[in-house]
């Protein structure tokens, strides 16, 4: 453990900027934070914190290491966590988190993957690139800067090697990815074995934070004025939508009582890093991921509803804004 720390140790001297007096040298100041921000930072990074202390994913104690550097060119500082646990971690038993500051005062993570980060001297809209080893990760190479988050880790084979783009593969951009309409993956909508299998108290946490509550029959529902017995709750779909290593839920209310000619509402929960359920979207109509992404990876949405135009929403780092409107042959439209 002590030289994979000597080897954090190198890559936060690495950055650009990383220390106080660097920074002022370069008209970069470490940001003051608050303690709400530090334990914010921390928890956005993908760890909880409890009694004053960080715990990782794993539940383990531990003590990540923070530099900060301005790696856009903006001014204001970013910032790169670091932590060691080969009991929790993949090659080489080393976690990093990237992170921004946002205008609202809070951190927003911009990439985070088991190994030891480098930063390379080239830039993707205007953004250092960076570099993962293979001996420092068992996914290596370049992560890209494209536009909100440097996206998911690269594809790698079984032998741990980085799997090698396409000779045609376009450079990376440096707008906002364009919304894709093809699926994430291949989902009807019915309960998918996960959700079936999931415990009764995660099941109850969830209904809990989608405001979902009992009503007569056994049955489940936000819509308690619906006295027929059609209107029922029931989470359909469990899984890590955006490689953070935390679930994700979706949960469908069916019954037209509440939802009309939709016949649906479809809530987005995630999992926060203390470990309880947060609500991310709540719309009427049938909610299903998309191959595109937001801010943190987070998969654009498309809403099913009836008629031939349908919204397309993007995360943008506090909730899913509509994004734009298509029709079945993916033209732009307008509802009315």
């Amino acid at each position: 453990m002590a030289d994979i720390r000597m080897l954090l140790g190198l890559s936060l001297a690495a950055l650009p900027l990383a220390g106080p007096a660097q920074s002022a040298a370069q008209g970069t100041a470490q940001p003051s934070l608050t303690r709400e921000q530090s334990i914010q930072l921390f928890e956005a990074a993908g760890f909880r914190v409890e009694n004053g202390r960080a715990i990782n994913r794993c539940g383990g104690a531990s003590n990540p290491r923070v530099a900060f550097a301005d790696l856009n060119g903006d001014g204001r500082a970013e910032a790169h966590v670091a932590d060691v646990d080969p009991k929790c971690y993949g090659k080489p038993g080393a976690y990093f988190a990237v992170l921004t500051l946002g205008t609202d005062g809070r951190w927003r993570r911009l990439i985070a993957e088991d190994g030891i980060v480098g930063f390379a001297k080239t830039r993707t809209g205007g953004w250092r690139d960076l570099t993962l080893e293979a001996r420092y990760s068992a996914c290596p190479g370049t992560r890209h800067f494209a536009g909100g988050s440097y996206g998911a880790p690269t594809a790698c084979s079984q032998d741990g090697k980085a799997a090698a783009a396409p000779a045609s593969a376009a450079p990376p951009r440096s707008g906002p990815m364009p919304i894709s309409r093809d699926y994430l993956f291949d989902w009807g909508g019915s309960q998918t074995p996960e959700a079936k299998a999931l415990p009764a108290t995660e099941r109850l946490a969830l209904f809990r934070a989608a405001e979902i509550k009992p009503v007569k029959g056994g049955r489940w529902t936000a819509c308690t004025d619906d006295d027929s017995g059609h209107s029922e709750a029931q989470v359909d779909f469990i899984g890590d939508v955006n490689g953070d290593g935390r679930p994700e839920a979706m949960i469908h209310d069916n019954g037209i009582f509440c939802n009309g000619s939709a016949g649906v509402n479809s809530i987005v929960l995630t999992k926060t890093p203390a470990g309880s359920w947060k609500v991310m979207l709540t719309t009427q109509g049938f909610a299903n991921f998309l191959k595109s992404h937001g801010v943190d990876n987070y998969p654009d949405i498309q809403v099913g509803l009836p008629g031939f135009c349908f919204p397309y929403l993007r995360w943008n780092g506090r909730e899913y804004d509509l994004a734009a409107r298509f029709d079945d042959n993916g033209k732009p439209c307008k509802p009315f």
